[in-house]
């Protein structure tokens, strides 16, 4: 776990990239030439008969990762969708380029050229293996392919992953459609960062901000920090249905089923509205004034159909 933690708080998986690099780097180093010459001379399709790249390496490096229960609690489980999102893309990396990695010729493991005179006579004979593209790729598939692995995949409680990142999504949407019933079109619902305001009202052409909310929500789902392959479908479906929940707003408000401006009482408070303000009577007795506007249907608003049609 110290290893695991190194750099940063304890459960944040911050040395897991780094703890990775170490394994492949230590590995190839010391057993780079064995595994490449194995690939080699047991590579006797269709199924090869020793496997060290699967069952010498992986196989141990994913039953250590899952068998410690701290471990696995902090990698799999951190109940924290940023965390779990990296550790994800970190051993998906590993683990996409693991074969290249080890069955690739390095620079210390250079092959000798036979004709060289530094070479030694009896070392002139010796067998050096040339491992194909095609070889990697079949080593990699059968990574992919082993029970280990899909035990492994099992780990990622994905569906969660997304219901937390889908759940952040509908709570900014509904958070902007909330204070526009409220202000109206004109008020400033944007939470995003104000440059990427500017990037899309020049570019995109957006100016009312809640559909500079809405689309930045959308650009959100995904960037490189939130996205997992195995969810691009979830994630598109979260999109229609983020588009079509803004889309019901924008129709409902226009058909007059949900009513602009207008102001709430709080609970053990009489209102009085005057048209201008809403008067608020107190525990006190005493009457207070709150700007505030009657309660109307944006549709009847030529201003508000114009701005929302641009």
């Amino acid at each position: 776990m110290g290893r695991l933690d190194e750099g940063g708080p304890r459960g944040e998986c911050t040395g897991l990239t780094s703890l990775l690099e170490d394994m492949v780097v230590t590995i190839e180093a010391a057993f780079g030439p064995v595994l490449q010459l194995a690939e080699v001379m047991f590579d006797v399709r269709p199924k090869i008969q020793v496997d060290l790249i699967t069952d010498g390496v992986w196989v141990p490096i994913a039953t250590a990762l899952m068998a410690d229960a701290g471990i696995k609690m902090a990698i799999f489980s951190p109940g924290i969708a940023s965390i779990l999102q990296a550790n994800y893309v970190a051993l998906d990396r590993f683990l996409s380029q693991l074969a290249t990695r080890l069955l690739s010729v390095s620079q210390g493991h250079s092959k000798p050229d036979p004709n060289s005179s530094t070479v030694p006579p009896l070392e002139r004979l010796y067998f050096t293996p040339t491992v194909s593209k095609e070889a990697v790729q079949r080593a990699q598939e059968r990574i992919y392919s082993h029970s280990k692995t899909a035990e492994f995949s099992k780990r990622w409680n994905l569906p969660i992953y997304y219901q937390l990142r889908f759940g952040d999504c509908c709570t900014r949407l509904n958070k902007a459609i909330e204070l526009t019933t409220k202000g109206g079109w004109t008020m400033e619902v944007f939470t995003g960062e104000p440059s990427s305001a500017a990037t899309m009202r020049s570019s995109v052409g957006f100016e009312l901000t809640f559909f500079l909310e809405l689309y930045d929500t959308l650009l959100g789902l995904w960037g490189a920090d939130v996205i997992l392959r195995p969810l691009a479908n979830r994630f598109l479906r979260g999109a229609v249905q983020l588009v079509g929940r803004a889309v019901n707003f924008i129709q409902d408000g226009m058909d007059g089923k949900i009513k602009f401006g207008g102001s709430q009482s709080p609970e053990g408070h009489a209102s009085v509205s005057n048209g201008t303000s809403t008067q608020m009577k107190g525990s006190n007795g005493a009457v207070e004034g709150i700007p505030t506007r009657m309660a109307y249907t944006w549709g009847d608003s030529a201003p508000d159909v114009a701005s929302v049609a641009w």
